[in-house]
């Protein structure tokens, strides 16, 4: 797995191309190492923060184990740890940075002028911006140029090469004619030119430029100021925004864009998987259907980009060549609206002792697989049980953690969604398809026509010339009565809930078979896994969004738009066992990507959650004592809720204590028909008991449960949890190179 070997980075791309064509008060004593069969390989995992020279000498010396993220890309750097028989390391490709714009406007609240608000001022950058220098110069050539699309060393960059090209060729480095379209953009815009700086109505226009501190060193700062020099090239005067993570996300990401607080941002993403079909990409990116955060909110493409975006995220197509027509057509559209100017793919090393072994992601590095995996070595590198991971990355517990609405900052994500949680597939880090972890095998059903092949036989794939939606499943959910609307009741004309325009067909029919032990799944707090569960994460996803909703965030309506537009209904055949059919108008190129698990997750980034940790935070939200969303928190003044930490604690214990008096059963007309007042008074137990041993409600069904949060020293410890019930080794097949 561990290849110490130096390649040319477009070298390794055309490779990896070809690659891809503890129970509560009650805790279980310790096991003895020799006798472990279950659960993860070693006892704990203490992850710290730090930076990434220090942490490569801490691990040369042996003080550390593994750097978790980001991956280094400091040529330096990389060029010791290839030295070092201490140190093992893989390379991943999903990382890349781009220069967001806050495209508001035209106006902010103060009467300022917003330049970025203009489409062809955003597209000009993408001429004034000579990408080569910038990777040569600030990456040490570790970074790919990209235009129109990230992900150089994925699917879509080979399947559609001559149209990257043609575009990577258009929008190649031509300075004089970006500035030339700039100069008449922002004279159509009422702005002059005074001594060789813009002005609008005789104010002196000043571009507040947030450049990142601690991004892809030795990326940034420095990058930042070569954009900056750019900007003033073309007559801005710009003030240099110099922040780490968390300042800047608390503008960009929290601010009201109107507000004025900035302009534009340095910014770097992560691939959290293997992107096999990145159809969905503009409708996500360019958008405000998907993502619930002020920036996106204020984005409004063209109506003819929005139509295409929304097309190629519906599989609006029946063929490869119209796909490919509609993508051609993306990725131009894309260009010409450029909220954000993609920069550079960014290759890296994931380092880590060689004393252990995990399995890491092509894209991300160590993701979700990782914790699953890894193990100390001994002396015949066979696998040793026990052992604490001591390890660092780059920022720990940056903003709030809650299941619903949480932090976004990938820091945050790589330890409570790589580590603390389980869901219903597991993503292979070798070629981004997926295997069953908490479901046992799936049925789909694809329209007759549509260009969809199976890989694994975990799953059956067959075709049908129509597919109807049951006129039992679940459609919509009425937030006043608190329950859900059928099919049925959408086409019934006698219905209050009819829907003349509604079309019950779909082309994807997704039947899962769960196992028979599901419902014996542990949780950390002593729970075990229940339909309540399941079907409680199934009404947030609607009720969040309806306006009788006690905890309505209109933050979340545009992004169910954009899930009904395709949903079709869920239906549960069987309870025990457990076995969910659903139906969808979306369909991807895999099989394995159309079935639909509906584990009981939460949110953009799907985090595992249990109904009554759920609830407390619903009862906190619907008195705005805390509430779930950074948007909704700065719109009402209120504390962004953190299961974790800080002064949300003792207002969760005190709803948590409501909860228990009453024995308080969440959205009772419907899931008072799956939750007993046993269950709930049992779950409720176990939540009180978890939090007098731990000090949080951070409670899933994981490998490892969330033991202490430092937030002043920057640390995290997670330790083993005893009674996880997959076998010790169940993934380990995940090492072997495909």
């Amino acid at each position: 797995m561990v290849k110490k070997v130096i390649l040319p980075l477009v070298a390794v791309i055309i490779i990896v191309v070809v690659i891809l064509s503890l129970r509560g008060d009650r805790p279980t004593p310790p096991q003895p190492p020799e006798s472990r069969t279950t659960g993860p390989w070693v006892d704990a995992l203490v992850i710290g923060e730090g930076t990434p020279a220090p942490a490569a000498l801490k691990l040369q010396a042996g003080d550390i184990d593994i750097w978790w993220m980001l991956s280094i890309t400091e040529p330096h750097l990389f060029d010791m740890i290839v030295d070092q028989p201490a140190i093992d390391y893989d390379l991943s490709y999903g990382q890349f940075t781009e220069l967001m714009f806050n495209v508001s406007g035209p106006y902010f609240h103060d009467g300022t002028l917003n330049p970025f608000s203009d489409a062809e001022i955003r597209e000009a950058f993408n001429w004034l911006i000579d990408r080569d220098y910038f990777i040569g110069e600030f990456l040490g050539g570790m970074g790919m140029p990209i235009f129109a699309l990230d992900g150089r060393a994925f699917p879509e960059y080979d399947r559609y090469s001559h149209i990257l090209a043609a575009i990577d060729d258009h929008y190649g480095y031509n300075p004089d004619m970006a500035i030339g379209i700039i100069h008449d953009r922002m004279v159509a815009l009422g702005a002059e030119l005074e001594e060789e700086t813009w002005h609008y109505n005789g104010d002196e226009i000043r571009i507040k430029f947030i450049i990142r501190t601690d991004l892809y060193q030795p990326l940034y700062p420095g990058g930042g100021e070569y954009l900056a020099t750019l900007m003033e090239s073309a007559g801005f005067t710009v003030e240099r925004m110099l922040l780490p993570l968390s300042a800047a996300l608390s503008i960009w990401q929290h601010d009201d864009p109107l507000a004025g607080t900035y302009h534009a941002v340095t910014t770097g993403w992560s691939i959290t998987e293997i992107s096999r079909d990145k159809g969905y990409r503009f409708y996500t990116s360019d958008t405000k259907f998907v993502r619930p955060w002020a920036r996106w909110l204020a984005l409004d493409p063209p109506a003819d980009y929005l139509e295409v975006a929304k097309r190629l995220y519906d599989r609006d197509y029946g063929t490869l060549a119209e796909r490919e027509e509609l993508f051609e057509q993306a990725l131009w559209m894309r260009m010409q609206f450029s909220p954000q100017i993609l920069l550079a793919d960014i290759a890296g090393a994931n380092p880590h002792s060689s004393s252990i072994a995990l399995r890491t992601d092509l894209s991300s590095g160590f993701g979700w697989s990782a914790a699953q995996t890894i193990h100390f070595l001994d002396e015949d590198d066979k696998p040793v049980i026990g052992g604490t991971v001591r390890g660092e990355q780059y920022l720990v517990l940056v903003d709030p953690w809650n299941p619903v609405d949480g932090s976004a900052a990938a820091a945050d994500l790589n330890i409570f969604r790589n580590m603390l949680q389980e869901r219903g597939l597991m993503p292979d880090g070798r070629d981004g398809l997926v295997h069953p972890w908490r479901i046992e095998s799936a049925a789909v059903t694809v329209k007759a026509g549509l260009p969809v092949t199976r890989t694994h036989d975990w799953l059956t794939l067959d075709f049908a010339t129509e597919i109807q939606a049951s006129a039992d499943a679940w459609i919509d959910w009425d937030a006043d009565t608190q329950k859900f609307i059928t099919v049925g009741e959408k086409m019934d004309p006698e219905s209050p809930y009819y829907d003349e325009d509604f079309d019950p067909s779909a082309h994807v029919k997704s039947v899962v078979y769960y196992p028979t032990d599901f419902y014996d799944v542990p949780m950390h707090d002593g729970s075990t896994l229940s339909l309540g569960d399941l079907i409680m994460s199934w009404i947030m996803r609607f009720d969040r969004a309806k306006e009788d909703s006690a905890v309505y965030d209109e933050g979340e309506v545009a992004r169910l738009q954009a899930f009904l537009a395709n949903f079709r209904g869920v239906k549960i055949v069987s309870q025990d066992p457990l076995i969910i059919e659903s139906y969808s108008k979306q369909w991807f190129l895999d099989a394995e990507q159309n079935v639909s698990t509906w584990f009981p997750t939460y949110g953009v980034y799907n985090q595992f959650a249990p109904w009554h940790v759920i609830t407390i935070g619903m009862l906190a939200e619907t008195d705005r004592a805390l509430v779930w969303s950074t948007d909704k928190a700065a719109r009402f003044m209120v504390e962004w809720m953190d299961y974790t930490k800080g002064p949300s604690l003792p207002i969760l214990r005190s709803y948590l204590n409501a909860a228990i008096a009453d024995n308080y059963i969440p959205y009772e007309p419907t899931l008072g028909g799956f939750i007993t007042e046993a269950e709930a008074a049992e779950r409720y137990a176990n939540l009180k008991a978890w939090d007098e041993q731990v000090g949080h409600f951070w409670t899933t069904t994981a490998p490892f449960y969330l033991y202490r949060v430092h937030p002043v020293q920057g640390s995290v410890e997670l330790r083993r949890f005893e009674d996880h019930p997959d076998p010790i080794d169940r993934w380990m097949f995940l090492l072997e190179d495909l």
